[in-house]
């Protein structure tokens, strides 16, 4: 059976201008890969352009109550954006709202350690997403402008990184070559919140305060000036055990992917690192996808109910994102050898194109 070595996370993800490569069962402080030597060949460029290279993306995806959502910012240096889109799970509406963020206030933290906090300021799109170890929370707030088409929207969410069930992972893997990196910081966490609807002219919508599951994922990558690529995310209860997962497959994948790869499995407070996996659509990109891997630890479908689509075309720049929600079913394998078994389990597949 597959097995990839977890192994303790270094101080720093960068040493003397070299990625440290590995999986990691806890983390560091930062998630910073800046400063590596000659990412992409032997041109002498100064490393202050190369970090202009690095790309940046926040994901915070959520199962709570009546819905499931997805929350992204992405940090392209040169301009940025932030996604909430989420679906009521009876209904399969959707709900997307979208914002374009300038130069200025929209970093990504580098901070896992310490107190930090990623923050869209548009009064029509205010969305916060903050943690604080020494305080004991993740934090996430939102509160966006409805149109004739769409309600507005709020929310407040919160999650305790000292749950028992709650369990995190680093990643830092060639990409795709051993000259760059890409490192991930996942953690899953237990959720309670409530989130509020209020239609054009009508009465609030307002959802009990529930309990649910979170999956925060912080990522930084030495980008290709074109990157193509999928995300698979899963979040849910099994027989009242929480079990969340991601699986990645793009242009950016390693060399090696079975020594190196970010794709990972949460289930009742353990950790799980999965093989290299392969996506495939035989019936189109809105029919049943195939997900699969080849030691048996990964067989999965997943059927689309809703896509939300955005296309970003200006100048040189164009991006193109397909953020659909659906259902998973099949079989997983944990590291210990215990098979799950998986019926409507809901999450949603990213499919993206980026020309920067």
């Amino acid at each position: 059976m597959y097995k990839r070595e977890l192994l303790d996370a270094p101080e720093k993800l960068v040493f003397e201008g070299k990625p440290v490569f590995g999986t990691f069962k806890s983390h560091p402080n930062r998630i910073d890969i800046r400063g590596v030597k000659k990412p992409y060949g032997i041109l002498p460029m100064p490393t202050f352009i190369t970090n202009f290279r690095i790309k940046s993306r926040l994901s915070f995806s959520f199962t709570l109550g009546d819905y499931f959502g997805d929350i992204e910012f992405f940090d392209a240096k040169i301009f940025g954006y932030v996604d909430v889109c989420f679906w009521n799970k009876n209904t399969k509406q959707k709900f997307s709202y979208r914002s374009i963020i300038g130069t200025g206030r929209r970093f990504i933290p580098h901070e896992i350690e310490f107190p930090a906090a990623i923050i869209s300021y548009k009064k029509s799109r205010y969305i916060r997403i903050s943690w604080d170890r020494k305080h004991d929370k993740l934090s996430v707030i939102f509160n966006l402008h409805g149109d004739s088409v769409r309600p507005s929207a709020n929310a407040a969410l919160i999650a305790h990184f000292s749950d028992p069930m709650t369990t995190e992972i680093t990643t830092n893997v060639p990409s795709p070559t051993l000259r760059r990196c890409s490192a991930s910081y996942m953690t899953s966490l237990k959720l309670h919140g409530t989130i509020t609807l209020v239609p054009k002219s009508e009465k609030p919508v307002t959802m009990q305060d529930s309990e649910g599951l979170a999956l925060f994922n912080m990522n930084r990558t030495f980008m290709k000036f074109r990157t193509h690529g999928e995300i698979l995310t899963a979040l849910g209860f099994i027989n009242d055990k929480p079990i969340s997962f991601k699986v990645f497959t793009g242009s950016q994948d390693s060399i090696d992917s079975n020594k190196y790869n970010d794709n990972v499995l949460f289930y009742n407070g353990t950790v799980t690192p999965l093989p290299p996996i392969k996506i495939t659509h035989p019936f189109g990109l809105m029919e049943k996808w195939i997900i699969q891997d080849t030691e048996n630890m990964v067989d999965l479908t997943f059927t689309p109910l809703s896509d939300c689509t955005h296309t970003i075309s200006a100048f040189f720049i164009r991006t193109q994102y397909h953020n659909i929600y659906g259902t998973f079913e099949g079989a997983l394998l944990t590291s210990s050898g215990e098979k799950i078994s998986i019926h409507s389990l809901q999450g949603i597949s990213k499919r993206y194109l980026i020309r920067l």
